[in-house]
């Protein structure tokens, strides 16, 4: 959602963290792109079912939960406002310039629906004139900003003038326009309000099963939400910056779990990263000692977030946002990867009141098979009458190497296919139909089985 994915994450929190990350660029506080693409995953692939809403009660025993854990800290109410108003109210033909250091001041909402109608242009062409519109508005802004630091009251400005200095009619600070003028302090963010039905829609397919293994950890379910930042349940997610799967986790954080081969990438495995994620957070808690920080840590590395509670003395998050002076090293993701949290809790439970239309998808109709011997991608597809659109959403730990068919899917792999074909798969594979050299790459375990260094799950930016 911060920069070209819906997830969160914050490349230079590693500037604050002993966490290690190579694979990372730094888009920190970039705007959001003015387009985004649809969230994957097959929607016709699966009918509808009624919307269910989230129940949260039965967790007395669960790590840290209170009534209030997932209050908001007072000091956030501003930042949570503007969330849910970009998770609810406006959409991916829409979008809000903002101040980056205080939500409550929007300069401009951006209305991209012309641009977007005009059958002339083609996919390019609208997303230039999305650009430029955005451009031209912050540079309007900007032009603003320095006429009102030239001033020492309103008088004789024109209405839009007017409404900027009484943004900052109460900020005692004689710079605050010039400062409020610098690169870093004017954005644009995208709404997010069809992104996030349609993966309201996608949870149906994973949420009850995320649930269960996040009830089986003895943690609280709300977590599970979280996915609705991180990719939008978009299971085909992949950020350029390396983060990958519902959970948008790097590679790094995965490696010592070895769940990574050239054939098989199981933070691409709904499930499988889903008991990753839960054993990051548990880590997290165990560290941090309160969700708020816990799940900050999820975005900016744990250790990050404990040196500056140390530094500032405080372990409210309301006052680190507010007092970390470094925003380069606390930058605006992980400054409101908690909010963006709070907001989508806010957005599901109330899903009918946002989104008349409200449905979820039905389950994948699947069955699982762990491979006995390695097959290829193409004999997969025989199991899904050559729908590769369908394999790929039921199988999305499948690299794309091996569904090249350069390289085969190993034994040991497990695999999804519907349940329909289940008896066929397996009489194909006792009968030893697909008899190929078995490119093993490391075994993959899952998570739970190994140990590895504390690491941060995803860093920086949607």
């Amino acid at each position: 959602m911060f920069s070209n994915e819906p997830a969160v994450k914050d490349e230079d929190a590693a500037a604050e963290s002993t966490t290690p990350d190579e694979d990372k660029v730094s888009t920190l506080d970039e705007d959001t792109p003015v387009v985004q693409t649809d969230v994957a995953g097959g929607k016709t692939l699966t009918g509808t079912r009624p919307f269910r809403a989230p129940d949260y009660s039965g967790q007395d025993k669960a790590l840290g939960y209170s009534a209030d854990a997932f209050a908001t800290p007072k000091g956030m109410e501003r930042q949570l406002a503007f969330w849910i108003d970009i998770y609810s109210k406006y959409t991916t033909d829409q979008g809000l310039i903002h101040d980056t250091e205080n939500l409550d001041i929007v300069y401009a909402e951006i209305d991209f629906k012309d641009i977007v109608n005009d059958e002339s242009l083609s996919a390019r062409q609208k997303e230039k004139k999305k650009k430029k519109m955005v451009d031209d508005k912050k540079k309007e802004i900007v032009d603003i900003l320095h006429k009102l630091d030239k001033l020492d009251s309103p008088e004789g400005l024109s209405e839009s003038e007017k409404r900027i200095w009484d943004f900052y009619k109460n900020d005692n600070e004689p710079h605050k326009f010039r400062e409020a003028s610098h690169k870093s302090r004017i954005r644009f963010q995208l709404g997010q309000k069809d992104r996030m039905q349609a993966a309201i829609f996608f949870s149906g397919r994973y949420l009850e099963n995320m649930e269960k293994i996040f009830r089986e950890a003895g943690l609280p379910i709300e977590l599970t939400r979280l996915v609705f930042v991180e990719s939008s349940f978009n299971v085909l997610a992949r950020s350029k910056v390396g983060a990958s799967g519902l959970w948008q986790i790097m590679r790094y954080t995965a490696r010592p779990y070895r769940m990574i081969n050239d054939a098989v990438d199981q933070r691409n495995h709904p499930m499988a990263a889903t008991k990753l994620a839960s054993r990051l957070m548990r880590d997290n808690y165990n560290m941090l000692k309160a969700w708020p920080l816990a799940m900050t840590g999820y975005n900016h590395g744990p250790t990050g977030v404990r040196k500056m509670t140390e530094k500032y003395k405080t372990r409210d998050l309301a006052e680190l946002i507010q007092n970390v002076r470094s925003r380069r090293s606390f930058g605006f993701a992980s400054r409101n990867f908690y909010a963006c949290f709070l907001a989508v809790l806010e957005v599901e439970r109330n899903a009918p009141k946002y989104f008349p239309k409200v449905a979820w998808s039905q389950p994948l109709d699947l069955e699982e098979i762990k491979l006995p011997v390695s097959i290829k991608y193409r004999d997969l597809l025989t199991w899904f009458d050559g729908n590769d659109e369908k394999a790929e959403v039921f199988n999305p730990h499948i690299s794309r190497q091996a569904r090249r068919g350069s390289i085969s899917i190993p034994a040991k792999t497990l695999i999804s296919i519907p349940k329909d074909r289940y008896n066929q798969a397996l009489i194909s594979l006792a009968r030893g139909e697909f008899k190929y050299a078995a490119n093993m790459g490391p075994e993959i375990k899952a998570p739970e089985e190994t140990k590895g260094p504390e690491i941060k799950a995803s860093d920086p930016a949607k």
